[in-house]
């Protein structure tokens, strides 16, 4: 017989080696596996995303049942505007900028929506200055921009616990006097879109909130979402 024809041992021990048993075999079939899931969840991500203006969340989840009180002094609860698109954001009344501009971005973006729209909408804004936006000091602040926004205060423990759950931060920064009422906030300036079953669904920078048909566009859209 010829043997240089036959192979060596360890070649034929690797020409019967089952497939698998290849460590290279398993780490490329690996990275193949973790590339086609991250493909599929981009994807998902990138058609979750397609039509909305603002930053989608992916998946929507559940929104935080806030315990406040509004600017008549009366206990509120998210759950009570189930139903309702909600647009909440955070701010207080001494803010020289931000907050006035957001608000007067939102009411007219309120008012751009069609009557029966409206009454599935619902803005509120929540002050992180409790020690000075009282509810009557809201009551005299927030309608200025529109009637129907409605101001939220309550214990600082109540407003903490809220904007920790909605991923948001403030501080107190002191002002130049020594007077214990001279200070301003920092806050976090995003605002939330909360969808009628409750979920928080659609994020937007400050800047965001200038471009009203956007907006609306926006609105429309989860409005004519029906309740998951």
């Amino acid at each position: 017989m010829n043997t240089s024809t036959l192979p060596d041992k360890e070649t034929r021990s690797d020409a019967h080696r089952p497939f698998w048993s290849n460590w290279r075999t398993w780490a490329v079939a690996v990275a193949l596996l973790l590339a086609l899931g991250i493909s599929i969840l981009f994807g998902s991500k990138q058609a979750a995303q397609r039509g909305y203006y603002g930053q989608r969340l992916f998946p929507a989840k559940e929104a935080f049942d806030f315990n406040l009180v509004d600017q008549d002094a009366r206990p509120l609860q998210l759950h009570q505007f189930h139903g309702k698109v909600i647009i909440f954001l955070f701010g207080f009344t001494h803010c020289p900028n931000v907050c006035p501009t957001s608000l007067t971005n939102l009411a007219a973006v309120y008012q751009k929506l069609d009557p029966e729209q409206r009454k599935r909408v619902q803005i509120l804004f929540l002050s992180v200055d409790p020690q000075r936006d009282t509810p009557a000091a809201l009551k005299s602040y927030v309608p200025w921009f529109d009637p129907s926004i409605v101001g939220l205060t309550g214990s600082k423990q109540a407003i903490d616990r809220t904007v920790q759950e909605y991923g948001g931060s403030y501080e107190i920064v002191p002002g130049s006097s020594n007077d214990p009422k001279d200070y301003g906030v920092n806050h976090t300036a995003y605002t939330y879109l909360i969808n009628p079953a409750g979920q928080l669904e659609l994020l937007y920078g400050n800047e965001k909130l200038a471009d009203t048909d956007q907006m609306v566009g926006d609105i429309r859209k989860v409005l004519a979402e029906r309740l998951r």
